[in-house]
């Protein structure tokens, strides 16, 4: 799940705050839920912005809580919890319906951090893709 505001303050640039959540409850069959809760914020490119299609890159940076298990070196499990610095970088398009509601496709390449085997915390990353609905507040249709 993903949620984010978005501001623009122009035809071109903007400002947006993500909030993400996943969750997977049974992690490679060890009967243990591991979930990514990341917070962040940054600035918003809109290099092209028409009535219909538009599309952004943006770049942003914040936190993320990251538990679950990890393998211990006695050949069991650990269940442990990691708050760090986190961010992402990406973009994707988004195409509005009507005047008040858009579909809106993003990739982002997502940095957080994680124990490793060694029991170490490690960066890790990942892809993330969100489609999402577009609820535009009071924003006609900027035109190009």
């Amino acid at each position: 799940m993903n949620a984010s505001l978005s501001l623009d303050t122009g035809k071109h640039y903007g400002a947006k705050l993500d909030f993400g959540y996943q969750r997977v409850p049974n992690l490679n069959n060890t009967g243990q839920p591991m979930s990514l809760l990341n917070y962040l914020v940054g600035p918003v490119v809109y290099p092209t912005n028409g009535d219909q299609l538009s599309t952004y890159v943006h770049a942003l940076i914040g936190g993320a809580r990251v538990g679950g298990p990890f393998p211990n070196g006695a050949g069991g499990l650990t269940i442990g919890f990691v708050n760090s610095p986190a961010w992402a970088f990406g973009g994707g398009a988004e195409y509005r319906v009507s005047q008040a509601f858009g579909f809106r496709v993003g990739f982002d390449y997502l940095h957080t951090h994680f124990y490793n085997s060694a029991g170490a915390v490690r960066g890790q990353n990942d892809i993330r893709i969100v489609s999402s609905f577009v609820y535009y507040l009071g924003n006609p249709i900027r035109g190009n």
